[in-house]
């Protein structure tokens, strides 16, 4: 059967784009397919942080992640260095051992724990430098069946691809019924500019204050920012800033969630998706990881 590509990529989101430019730069035939550039990942600023939540969970492979990612993100743009999480005296000893035989530089300071190779990222420069040079056809995907890809045009297109891999977030997971959870949230867009990020409770870096999260639901449905959201937003910046930061807009999403199960067969390829708020610290990786699974079997 003719195919109008050797790998078609669906999604053009973190998750998607990463994985679009290892394939392309490893001399493989992509073509993507996505309603709109960055989708679900045009968050303001994007953290990249390897301890998480206000428990200090170190994430799973971690250091793995941050290697693929500074050895990745910084050819497409700036990259800032280092997160300040400021944990109060008393969690700080738990904090340590979570830390301890792990390779996650850092240092403590008075303020608190200072990550040396975490750090954020503007996301829309980011998406475009990624997206240039990539065969990227904008449409909505209706239905996936193995390897045809049906799209919702009025002509009713099709595309054939040799190997499909889908790598869209919560509002593309029907086409592939992986389950998850569907988790909406919000970030505010700050007046002023955080050069140095700051996470406890809630994050600031950039012109970013996030984010909240609302209840896990278990299909799709779209979300907007929320009166109550912006209140919690503000009173957690407080706290960590001591103030609370002018506002002018507001980015609204949800985040889709596999728990750790990120890389999955499906029939005619493999799903790359389900990271949740963690979807630009995992993606390089798992980008590479893809290559290698789509080599390994060529």
């Amino acid at each position: 059967m003719r195919t109008d590509a050797e790998i078609v990529v669906i999604g053009a989101g973190i998750a998607g784009l990463a994985a679009a430019r290892v394939l392309h730069e490893a001399g493989k035939e992509v073509r993507v397919v996505a309603r709109e550039l960055g989708e679900a990942s045009r968050v303001p600023d994007a953290l990249l942080n390897p301890v998480r939540g206000k428990r200090g969970t170190v994430a799973l492979e971690a250091e793995e992640a941050l290697e693929a990612l500074w050895d990745f993100y910084p050819r497409f743009g700036p990259v800032r260095r280092g997160i300040l999480r400021p944990v109060p005296e008393a969690d700080r000893g738990v904090w340590k051992g979570k830390l301890e035989g792990r390779r996650i530089p850092h240092q403590w300071l008075d303020e608190g724990l200072y990550l040396e190779n975490a750090g954020w990222l503007r996301t829309t420069p980011l998406l475009h430098r990624l997206a240039e040079g990539l065969d990227i056809l904008y449409a909505e995907v209706e239905r996936l069946e193995y390897t045809t890809i049906y799209l919702r045009t009025p002509e009713r297109r099709t595309l054939q691809a040799g190997l499909v891999v889908y790598a869209g977030g919560a509002s593309g997971a029907h086409l592939v019924g992986l389950g998850g959870r569907f988790t909406p949230g919000s970030v505010l867009q700050t007046q002023e500019h955080f050069k140095q990020a700051r996470s406890y409770g809630v994050y600031v870096a950039g012109h970013s204050l996030g984010g909240s999260y609302l209840p896990h639901q278990y299909t799709y449905t779209s979300h907007q920012t929320e009166p109550h959201e912006i209140e919690w937003l503000l009173s957690e910046a407080e706290k960590l800033l001591g103030y609370r930061p002018a506002v002018g807009s507001s980015w609204a999403g949800v985040r889709y969630r596999l728990d750790s199960h990120y890389l999955k067969e499906i029939p005619g390829g493999y799903a790359l998706t389900g990271f949740g708020s963690a979807a630009y610290f995992y993606a390089p990786l798992y980008a590479h990881r893809l290559l290698k699974r789509i080599q390994g079997k060529s």
